[in-house]
């Protein structure tokens, strides 16, 4: 017998962002705002700051985004904190400043470790830092816009900002000017992903959320140098650890990263044994190696580095961590890391078909051959034999029939289904079905298709006008974390005119 049809497996990987039909409209509310032109004359700082010391922060008219006045901090280490606001309720939130290098024509530029950070509060308390302005990088008199997402670790009812100088020179120099602080919370729509997983990245532009470090004066988010614009992780100073927050991995697939050492050209260089340490954390609740970066090599050299990711990374518990061995001190001894990639392994669907004689006109069921009238029964054997899965609602199978053949379009698969399914048990189930509601249905997962391809309702019985079919099955199909090999068929009846 000549082969009977062809069978189709259309894997749509694109990603689909679909909002189900009763989310909330978007709500955005501006919940802090300051132009710091509502002192008298500039003098005085607002109510919605505290300075830690005032003769090293305030506002003055010496530049400004919007109006005559702004946020000025300099001389040397000195924070100013905004009040609490509650974003507890917040899907995301947004913040927004305007922030200005000094320069001799209208203030005093910083230089060295005379750096600005913006940080902000956890709910435990810990400051954490979203951008780094450095000195060394930035013009003097350049201006910087900060549009950010924060952090889901700053969504919480306590939420504070702060701007902090990490030196200076004393009086009067090395000065930071900030203006049009902005904070916006949306509602009704879920947060940004900004949380890491097995498939995503970390471009270090969304702040430190997803990190903790040992020490907040030795690592943060600066603009010093970057592989994608404009920020990147630095360590630097001396013994430090960032780390991930955990991240479920089960089909994590490889990491890639990008790591660059310190230059005197806009940071500053390690050397000896101010190694950095790449590890992570496996399932056994051991810190393993990556690679070991030395202190000693050429100062800014980058690595873009692949690891393939092993059985003993692939835990719901993995962690990733940058580990700086050792330092000079302040301010002194950078590495920079930036785009920490997570990648998913993809999914391997494999077909098989096979075709049993099921009985004919002349000999019933008993050694059945295939003559015209006799009923033939085929079976689709899809499997995945990779770690990955496909986009939910994305496999679609399709199946063409010979002109020779008329389809059976009764109930065979039960319901009024022309299809028997049969899932996988155990490790094997795939977690897949078939919606099928009617013959004529427009919104079930079958269509059944004519010669040219239109989209028809078939006659009950044997309809030899239709000439193929596509069933986009419900649900996502299961990868092979579990140990065994997921798979499911379809069967359907033709019949040999």
């Amino acid at each position: 017998m000549n082969e009977l049809s062809k069978l189709f497996i259309a894997l749509a990987m694109a990603f689909i962002l679909m909002m189900p039909e009763n989310s909330a409209a978007q709500t955005s509310t501006v919940v802090f705002s300051d132009d710091f032109d509502s002192g008298a004359g500039c003098g005085t700082l607002s109510p919605n700051w505290t300075a830690s010391d005032g003769t090293r922060a305030g506002v003055n008219t010496d530049t400004s985004n919007s109006g005559n006045c702004s946020l000025f901090t300099r001389h040397n280490v000195v924070t100013v904190t905004s009040g609490t606001v509650d974003l507890s309720g917040a899907s995301f939130a947004t913040l927004e400043a305007w922030v200005r290098k000094g320069d001799d024509s209208f203030s005093e530029d910083p230089d060295g470790n005379e750096d600005l950070v913006l940080e902000y509060r956890d709910a435990g308390g810990t400051w954490i830092a979203l951008q780094t302005f450095s000195a060394t990088t930035i013009a003097d008199g350049g201006i910087t816009t900060v549009n950010t997402t924060l952090p889901v670790a700053a969504l919480h009812s306590t939420f504070q900002m702060r701007w902090r100088q990490t030196g200076g020179s004393g009086s009067d120099f090395d000065y930071w000017h900030v203006d049009d602080v902005v904070l916006t919370e949306n509602t009704g729509l879920p947060p940004p992903s900004t949380v890491l997983n097995a498939n995503s990245c970390e471009d270090f532009e969304n702040g430190f959320g997803n990190f903790t470090t040992t020490d907040t004066t030795r690592s943060g988010i600066g603009s010093q140098t970057a592989n994608s614009p404009g920020n990147s992780l630095f360590l630097r100073h001396n013994t430090v650890t960032v780390t991930s927050v955990a991240i479920n991995t089960p089909t994590l697939n490889e990491i890639t990263i990008w790591v660059r050492r310190g230059s005197d050209a806009f940071s500053e260089n390690p050397e000896g044994t101010e190694n950095l340490v790449l590890e992570y954390f496996n399932s056994s609740g051991v810190w393993v190696t990556l690679e070991t970066f030395t202190g000693a090599g050429t100062q800014g050299e980058i690595f873009n580095r692949t690891y393939t990711a092993t059985a003993d990374m692939r835990h719901a518990n993995f962690r990733f961590r940058m580990r700086q061995t050792s330092g000079s001190g302040s301010d002194f001894d950078y590495w920079h890391v930036d785009d920490l990639c997570f990648s998913s392994a993809p999914p391997n669907i494999g077909v098989d078909k096979s075709s049993v004689i099921v009985s004919d006109p002349v000999n019933g069921t008993t050694n059945p051959k295939a003559i015209p009238g006799a009923i033939i029964r085929y079976t689709l054997t899809v499997e995945n034999t990779g770690l990955g899965v496909p986009d939910g609602g994305s496999l679609v199978v399709t199946d063409e029939l010979p002109a020779d053949t008329a389809m059976f379009v009764g109930n065979l698969g039960g319901g009024g289904s022309p299809f028997i399914f049969t899932d996988g048990t155990g490790s094997n189930a795939t977690s897949l079905s078939i919606d099928f509601a009617s013959l004529g249905s427009a919104s079930d997962g079958v269509i059944f298709l004519d010669a040219s391809s239109s989209s028809i309702t078939p006659v009950i019985d044997f309809d030899s006008a239709v000439r193929s079919f596509a069933i986009r099955m419900t649900g996502t199909m299961n990868g092979t974390t579990g140990g065994g090999t997921p798979a499911f068929t379809i069967q359907y009846d033709v019949r040999l005119n």
